[in-house]
C-alpha cells in the first residue's frame, strides 16, 4: 500500500493553539522520556525495546505522570512509534543516532484511525473559487476549521497529523491509503519529452521550449539577511527571539511554496501532454560539493533539482506515465547529431558546437535532445530554436503567489510525519 497526503490549512481560537502548544511540548518530553528509558534499557541489559513494550510504556508512563494524562492515548503510542521508526532509521544507517528534542522543535501531533471528527461540511466561494469548509474535532486539544481544497476519500484515512509550522501557521495532513498503482499503459506511449535541468534555465524541453529559473531563494535574499540580523540580536529562546523566528520562518515558507507551486505546475503541463519523461540520473549532493564558488552552489540550492524531480515523476505515475532515468555523465557535452564528445565545453559557454561534425546548437537544447535520445526516442525533426513556456497561470492552473500545493508525493508507510 502507498499512502497520499492531502495537506489543508487550518484556523482556530488563541486558546485552541496554546492547548495545542502546551500538548507539543509534553509530547516531546514523553519523547526524551522515551529515549532515556530506552538508553537504560541497553545499558543494563544490552538489549533494546521492541515497537510494543515502548508502546506500553508511552500508555504506562500517561498513567503514572498527570502531565502526560493531557495527550490522547493514540497519540501518546504515535509518540512512541515516531521514537521507534528514528531509532530503526539509526540502525539501517539512514540517519543519525536519535537524540533529546527541543520543545521548540517538535511541531506535530498524530491521530490515528481515532480521536477525530470531521463535520459541518460548507461550501464557499463561487466559480473557480469555489472551496468547502469543515469543521475537525480533535480529542484533547479542540475544533480547526479547515479549508477543504480538493476532494479526498474521508473513509479511507489513517492517520490525521495535525502540525504546527515555524510560520505559526497551521495545518491538517489527512493521510490516505491506496492500492500500489503499478507502471502500466493501455497504449503504446506516443510521445516523449526530455528534461535537462539547470540554474540559468531551471528546464529545458526536448521540444524546444524553456522555463526560466525564477530563483526565489536569491530573490529574497536581503530580506531574509535583515530577518536573520534581526533574530540574531535577540536573547535565545525569549518572546522577542520568538517573534523573529515566527518572521524568519514566515519567508522562508513562502520561497518554499513558490518554488514548489511552479514545480506542480510544470508537472501538470508535462504530464497532460507527454507519455514519457526522460531525466537525467543527477547526483545532487555532488554538484553541489563540487560547486567553485559560494554564489553558485547557492543558486543549486535554490534550483532544488532532488525536489522538482521528485514532483515530476510523481505526476507522470499519477497519471500511470512512464519516467525514464537516464546517465547524466557528459549528456551536455555529447552531440546529439553524431555523438561525438566536445571536451573542450565549459560551462560559460551557452552554444554547443560539435567539433567532429559541425553541429550548432543551444547547449541546454542539446543537453535534452541526447537524454532523449538515450531513451530511445529520436524526434523526427531537432528544434532550432528555443521559447519560452508561457506564464504558468494563464494554463488554467492556479495563480501565482504563496498558492496552496495542490498534490504532495506519495510516500511508503514507516516514514515519519514530524
Amino acid at each position: 500500500m502507498r499512502v497520499r497526503a492531502y495537506r489543508f490549512r487550518a484556523y482556530c481560537s488563541k486558546t485552541t493553539t496554546r492547548v495545542l502548544k502546551t500538548q507539543l511540548e509534553v509530547a516531546c518530553k514523553l519523547y526524551n522520556t522515551l529515549l532515556h528509558a530506552e538508553q537504560e534499557e541497553y545499558e543494563e541489559n544490552k538489549r533494546t525495546m521492541s515497537r510494543n513494550e515502548l508502546r506500553q510504556l508511552a500508555l504506562d508512563l500517561r498513567k503514572q505522570n498527570k502531565e502526560f494524562q493531557v495527550l490522547y492515548s493514540q497519540v501518546a503510542q504515535q509518540v512512541a512509534d515516531r521514537f521507534y521508526e528514528a531509532r530503526q532509521r539509526f540502525f539501517d544507517g539512514l540517519a543519525n543516532k536519535p537524540r533529546e528534542k527541543k520543545p521548540h522543535r517538535y511541531l506535530s501531533l498524530v491521530y490515528s484511525q481515532k480521536g477525530w471528527k470531521l463535520s459541518n461540511w460548507r461550501e464557499v466561494g463561487q466559480g473557480k473559487n469555489k472551496k468547502k469548509k469543515a469543521r475537525l474535532y480533535l480529542s484533547k486539544i479542540g475544533f480547526f476549521t479547515l479549508v477543504i481544497h480538493r476532494e479526498f476519500p474521508l473513509e479511507r484515512v489513517s492517520q490525521v497529523c495535525v502540525k504546527l509550522y515555524p510560520s505559526g501557521r497551521i495545518y491538517v495532513i489527512f493521510l490516505v491509503e491506496e492500492p500500489e498503482a503499478e507502471e502500466q499503459q493501455s497504449e503504446k506511449p506516443k510521445n516523449a519529452v526530455g528534461v535537462d535541468l539547470g540554474i540559468t534555465r531551471l528546464a529545458t524541453l526536448s521540444d524546444g521550449r524553456y522555463l526560466e529559473n525564477p530563483r526565489p531563494l536569491e530573490r529574497s535574499l536581503e530580506r531574509i539577511r535583515l530577518l536573520q540580523r534581526r533574530l540574531s540580536r535577540k536573547k535565545f529562546l525569549s518572546n522577542n527571539w520568538i517573534k523573529a523566528k515566527r518572521r524568519l520562518a514566515k519567508q522562508y515558507e513562502h520561497v518554499k511554496n513558490l518554488r514548489r507551486d511552479l514545480f506542480f505546475k510544470l508537472g501538470v503541463l508535462l504530464s497532460q501532454k507527454y507519455d514519457v519523461l526522460v531525466l537525467e540520473d543527477l547526483n545532487v549532493q555532488g554538484l553541489i560539493q563540487k560547486g567553485v564558488t559560494k554564489t553558485r552552489r547557492m543558486r543549486l540550492y535554490d534550483s532544488s533539482f532532488s525536489e522538482l524531480r521528485a514532483v515530476l515523476e510523481w505526476e507522470f505515475r499519477k497519471r500511470e506515465k512512464l519516467v525514464l532515468p537516464v546517465p547524466a555523465y557528459n549528456s551536455s557535452r555529447e552531440c546529439f547529431l553524431c555523438g561525438g564528445i566536445n571536451k573542450g565545453l565549459t560551462l560559460e559557454d551557452r552554444v554547443f558546437l560539435c567539433p567532429h561534425c559541425g553541429f550548432i546548437l543551444d547547449r541546454d537544447l542539446n543537453a535534452s535532445l541526447v537524454l532523449l535520445k538515450r531513451a530511445g526516442w529520436v524526434p523526427p525533426d531537432a528544434p532550432v530554436e528555443l521559447r519560452p513556456i508561457p506564464p504558468l497561470p494563464s494554463l488554467g492552473l492556479r495563480g501565482q503567489g504563496v498558492a496552496m500545493i495542490q498534490e504532495a508525493p506519495a510516500f511508503r508507510r514507516g516514514s515519519s510525519h514530524g
